[in-house]
């Protein structure tokens, strides 16, 4: 089996997702790229992540043609395999189907980032693509260009999509992002409009936690 070890990462996270809450049953998709052989780790297309095992795992290529799997990988494949065409930078791709954000997918409206935390991981606020039929090759060119250089966009009415150098940190921007949405829509219900933390400091905030918010031996 090729690359066992990204298979067993993208299953783990996969299931993380799902026990989170941010994507029921068969929802969202998850990817990984193993950059010195270009082959990418992708979740099969409908399957449940509750009996899903690392065999599930499809291994695409960077045109998206299958490598080695019994499954169709998901209808977003064209995205994944976009994003790590376009951006050397990304190493994982997640897509969920987040609850709060997806508030705000409803509503067409950016994600404020009201928290330290989402301030680190994602680095400012995230913005929300126009609703566009998902699966195709224009619905992932819309979703790289409003998602830029950044780590996280809002897929209109449907959901979120987040990236980053590998699935820890994919999978920590995607609960930060959500942890922002949420805290605005209880901000909102306490009857006062959240407050932005600052472009300049979610920047800083950023740079710092992709350099140096790792574990140091004391």
């Amino acid at each position: 089996m090729r690359l066992p070890e990204l298979r067993a990462q993208v299953l783990a996270y996969a299931r993380q997702m799902a026990s989170d809450g941010l994507a029921h049953g068969a929802q969202g998709n998850i990817s990984a790229i193993d950059r010195a052989s270009g082959l990418i780790a992708v979740t099969p297309s409908a399957a449940d992540y509750a009996t899903m095992t690392a065999d599930d795992i499809v291994i695409v290529d960077r045109e998206g043609a299958i490598v080695e799997g019994r499954w169709k990988p998901t209808v977003e494949t064209p995205l994944h395999t976009l994003f790590y065409r376009r951006r050397p930078d990304v190493g994982a791709v997640i897509h969920c189907h987040a609850p709060y954000v997806s508030g705000f997918a409803a509503a067409l409206r950016p994600v404020p980032i009201v928290l330290i935390e989402a301030a680190c991981a994602a680095g400012g606020e995230v913005p929300c693509a126009p609703m566009l039929r998902s699966g195709t090759t224009e619905f992932a060119e819309l979703m790289l260009g409003v998602i830029g250089q950044g780590n996280a966009a809002v897929m209109g009415q449907h959901g979120l999509i987040v990236c980053g150098q590998d699935l820890k940190r994919s999978y920590a921007t995607a609960v930060a992002v959500e942890d922002s949405a949420r805290a605005c829509l209880f901000a909102r219900q306490l009857g006062t409009e959240p407050v932005p933390i600052p472009p300049e400091l979610c920047a800083e905030l950023h740079q710092w936690w992709l350099t140096s918010y790792r574990p140091t031996a004391v």
